[in-house]
């Protein structure tokens, strides 16, 4: 019975995130506060767009954080296999189901799994998130997040999106305490539900200069039960690290 219900729900969440988020779903594998700023409160210093090659220096790797294992994804969404009824909601459909805002100069992905404990191996505890590290030229990273957060506001009773052909319905848009160190920083709770599976997401998106990350995090054990869960916040603390 847990089989027939985590591959129903794994199926919802590939349908929402058409990507290799929940490749590793298997039988082995509240009241939220404002989004704050999450910036140290000195002048902010202009930084010139970074490079596909430099973006790649200052991803995270494998290594980077403790307790987490650190990939290339294989599969990568882009904004035109998204679509919505109501355009208002699209900067915010892209940053849940695994694009970007608007038009980066240049862009790098990974993938994180958090490691199960090793005293049960087999726990379906495990979060997997997708990073995206955008460059923009300019303004353009300040105009993403932006773009963002009235889209989060426009749309915060919830919107219907198809991804990659399928529809679902987004049900639950909440902020949440964002991360600190960066410039802008943005946190959501997400709940998407098809094919009659509840999928609760995290969503974080950071500025740092002209650099944008966006974290879209799924646990596999939340997808069997709906539940909510933790974002792993050390995976986004070490990004803005590198990225400082």
């Amino acid at each position: 019975m847990r089989s027939a219900v985590i591959r129903r729900s794994c199926a919802a969440g590939v349908a929402v995130l058409s990507l290799t988020l929940l490749a590793g779903c298997s039988d082995s594998g509240e009241d939220g506060k404002e989004a704050g700023k999450g910036g140290s409160g000195s002048a902010e210093k202009k930084t010139p767009a970074l490079s596909a090659a430099d973006l790649e220096k200052v991803v995270l790797k494998d290594g980077d954080v403790k307790g987490h294992k650190v990939t290339a994804p294989t599969v990568t969404v882009e904004q035109k296999d998204i679509t919505t009824e109501d355009k208002a909601c699209a900067p915010l459909a892209y940053a849940t189901i695994g694009s970007v805002v608007d038009r980066p100069g240049a862009t790098v992905q990974r993938e994180t799994a958090s490691v199960p404990n090793p005293a049960d191996p087999k726990s379906l505890d495990v979060t997997r998130t997708l990073i995206r590290l955008s460059s923009y030229e300019g303004d353009g990273a300040k105009t993403a997040l932006a773009s963002l957060t009235k889209s989060v506001d426009a749309c915060a009773k919830g919107f219907k999106v198809t991804a990659d052909g399928t529809d679902q319905q987004v049900t639950k848009v909440a902020k949440t305490e964002a991360p600190g160190g960066a410039d802008e920083a943005v946190a959501l709770d997400i709940v998407s539900e098809a094919e009659d599976a509840k999928v609760p997401m995290k969503v974080v998106v950071v500025r740092k200069g002209a650099t944008v990350a966006y974290f879209t995090a799924l646990n596999i054990g939340s997808l069997a039960t709906g539940k909510d869960f933790d974002f792993p916040a050390e995976i986004a603390d070490a990004q803005i690290a590198k990225l400082a």
